[in-house]
């Protein structure tokens, strides 16, 4: 059931297994691999937010925001209202779908890097980085008091981030930072992310107050998809699998 004093993930079954929901203000992790369902799980605690009259934000890494837009099509899920930082330099430009109403994008702020050098033409490695994504979130909530934040994926920027530069310490400091300073502005924010190497942390799994596992296999020629909650700092929580399936109305976990 879910606890007016939690933040609702918009799913009720997994509100549940939350304990009640998220606490609110608080980083929190969603971890599976392609097609196991972490960005729809994304637009649905985003969309929950909506419904509550919050500001919420969408920072698109992996996926151009149209390309997010027509992937939900079938399940009629309308993303107009949801605020969008295209994270992506190479996908500035976000077209009106059909029915579907164009989502409103933040304005586009230069990197640290690019401000460090101006006049230096950037490529796309460079322009998508930890820095440049709090730069203009620290930009754009001086503006808009966002509630609800999700980022996907962190995984990405990571992979950007040690090509750039292999200073682990540093990547972990600057994911450090951004975490931080959603907190201290009371952001309840999603991250999603692959799974790593189980013998190695990343700083995300360290650095998040919870994680929610979603997994994906094929029995025969039936999908099979199970969510489990890995860990919940200060809450009690259902550490079991639960299946679940994704409708039209959004997740349904039995």
């Amino acid at each position: 059931m879910y606890n007016p004093d939690r933040v609702s993930i918009g799913v009720p079954g997994l509100d549940r297994m939350l304990g009640g929901g998220l606490i609110p203000g608080r980083p929190y992790l969603v971890t599976g691999g392609s097609g196991s369902g972490k960005t729809l799980l994304a637009l649905s605690f985003l969309l929950e937010g909506l419904r509550r009259d919050e500001d919420v934000l969408l920072v698109a890494v992996d996926e151009p925001p149209a390309e997010i837009v027509e992937n939900v099509r079938r399940l009629a899920w309308d993303l107009s209202r949801i605020r969008t930082l295209d994270a992506n330099p190479g996908t500035r430009a976000i077209k009106r779908m059909a029915d579907v109403q164009t989502i409103r994008t933040l304005t586009d702020l230069k990197s640290m890097k690019e401000i460090a050098q101006e006049g230096k033409r950037q490529s796309d490695v460079d322009d998508i980085s930890i820095q440049s994504i709090h730069l203009k979130l620290r930009q754009q909530m001086k503006e808009v008091p966002f509630r609800r934040v999700v980022v996907d994926s962190i995984s990405t920027l990571r992979r950007f981030a040690i090509k750039a530069s292999p200073d682990h310490q540093a990547e972990r400091s600057e994911i450090q930072s951004l975490l931080r300073f959603l907190s201290e502005r009371a952001v309840t924010t999603l991250i999603t992310a692959t799974p790593g190497n189980p013998a190695h942390l990343a700083p995300e799994e360290v650095l998040t107050r919870g994680e929610v596992l979603l997994t994906r296999k094929w029995i025969g020629d039936r999908s099979v998809r199970q969510a489990k909650i890995v860990r919940m700092r200060g809450s009690a929580h259902d550490p079991e699998r639960r299946p679940f399936v994704i409708t039209d109305a959004g997740f349904v976990i039995g």
